[in-house]
């Protein structure tokens, strides 16, 4: 009796303590989900009349983000290379992943005009060398047993391993309309992904960054995974200068993309990732946003005045980027005062 109650009180301390990992922010059409222990995100939004899993749902952590720096890859989570914190605003999750070479900051807000997310991914160079950083986005898809699992724009269905690079990469993507949710991906900003690649799932998670490709594959891989699809969103590597920032954005959204791209011009809004609006009409929304912006600018300016006094207590030359860096910052820190004094 005494080791049956022992396992039972173990059982729901494990219980609450996963409960604990999990961060939540929803309304009546969307839920964001955040989990801290394995660090994956789950996102929901109302389509059909019920609130559907924009991923595959049997398991979020099928879903991830991979970093790769100087050839290595690192998927964003909590792990030994990573120090993780979690933000939650109304509508808005921010993660950070960090440490002395570089900080990762993932932003995910729901934006109703669109009937989905907005996703902003940021890599910070922290270190005094320059480094290489490129981007992965696995995104586990639901399969259609009645279709093909995914469509590119002019509804050109996908029923088999393809392959699109640099400027034949599709303007938007989507799921197959079917019993589960359809999920539209589109990028967004001035970053475009440089490949896209829809195969199977088991496939594309077990390469870091090459992928052996064949095109008419199916999405099966015999006998691990059936009828099993997934898309892999690729941003190549590219070399960070000390101090500097590389941003992707795009958006997912739960039925068509923001826009269906034919090779015309894009009409969709790429606005910078910031708090609700009708925040702003709120003393209190007003106090969250200076909160959020000088702690970041508070910690900017710790991040600068230690990297100066390195570089004065060493006899190491000053480079053009470094000093350029500097006044750049210091440039953008000047213009905000006079923001900061308005909202006081």
């Amino acid at each position: 009796m005494l080791n049956r109650f022992i396992t039972f009180c173990f059982l729901v301390f494990v219980a609450g303590a996963s409960l604990l990992s999990a961060l939540e922010v929803k309304d009546n059409s969307s839920l964001i989900n955040f989990n801290e222990k394995d660090g994956v995100w789950g996102l929901r939004y109302i389509q059909d009349g019920s609130m559907k899993s924009l991923f595959e749902d049997r398991d979020d952590r099928t879903s991830y983000m991979t970093l790769v720096l100087d050839n290595r890859s690192y998927r964003l989570q909590k792990n030994s290379f990573f120090n993780q914190h979690v933000e939650e605003y109304p509508g808005l999750v921010v993660a950070h992943w960090s440490n002395k070479i570089l900080h990762v900051t993932q932003s995910v807000k729901t934006d109703h005009d669109i009937r989905g997310f907005r996703v902003t991914v940021t890599v910070r160079n922290l270190s005094r060398n320059y480094i290489s950083v490129g981007l992965k986005n696995l995104i586990d898809s639901h399969n259609n047993d009645n279709g093909p699992d995914f469509t590119i724009p002019g509804n050109v269905p996908v029923n088999s391993e393809r392959r699109w690079t640099a400027s034949d990469v599709p303007l938007s993507w989507s799921t197959y309309p079917g019993e589960a949710a359809q999920v539209s991906f589109t990028p967004l900003g001035d970053r475009k992904p440089d490949t896209l690649i829809f195969a199977n799932w088991k496939r594309l998670n077990d390469s870091d960054w090459d992928f052996n490709y064949r095109e008419g594959r199916d999405f099966s891989l015999m006998p691990y995974s059936i009828n099993d699809s997934a898309a892999a969103v690729y941003y190549n590597p590219v070399s960070l200068p000390p101090g500097t920032e590389e941003t992707v954005q795009f958006a997912i959204t739960a039925g068509s993309p923001v826009f269906e791209g034919n090779g015309g011009s894009s009409t969709a809004v790429a606005s910078e990732l910031v708090l609700p609006e009708e925040m702003e009409e709120t003393p209190e929304g007003r106090q969250i946003i200076l909160n959020y912006a000088l702690k970041y600018d508070l910690d900017l300016i710790d991040k600068m005045c230690s990297e100066i006094d390195s570089l004065l207590l060493t006899d190491d030359p000053v480079y053009n980027s470094q000093t350029e860096y500097f006044e750049e910052e210091l440039e953008k820190l000047k213009q905000k005062l006079s923001h900061y004094e308005n909202l006081q």
